[in-house]
């Protein structure tokens, strides 16, 4: 089963703030230090 970027944010949603937070991180994380400062601005 494939599920879509919407149906995931969805989902995700629907977690305690703890547990989305958590997600935020390690996503935030995943992406490379070379686009840090770029995801900090954004985060800002």
């Amino acid at each position: 089963m494939i599920i879509t970027v919407e149906q995931l944010a969805e989902e995700v949603l629907s977690l305690p703030n703890e547990a989305r937070a958590l997600l935020a991180d390690r996503l935030v994380e995943s992406i490379g230090s070379a686009e840090d400062g770029y995801v900090r601005q954004l985060w800002m």
